[in-house]
């Protein structure tokens, strides 16, 4: 059974690795709202009708 230290370095550890995954996901998402290249814009369309195509539902999973 882990000692009380051991397991307040253990959550520290956890609470740093979760930091730093969590900066990292900041920082793309940064990266995506600063793109500019269109890509988003070109490829949705194609995306959207691909998700609508064949759907067992008669509802649709995006407004136009």
């Amino acid at each position: 059974m882990a000692t009380r230290q051991q397991k307040s370095h253990l959550e520290a550890k956890l609470d740093d690795d979760l930091r730093v995954r969590n900066a990292r996901a900041l920082q793309l998402v940064r990266e995506w709202l600063a793109d500019e290249s269109g890509y988003d814009e070109k490829v949705f369309p194609v995306l959207k009708a691909e998700l609508e195509a064949d759907r067992l539902s008669y509802r649709r999973r995006f407004r136009e």
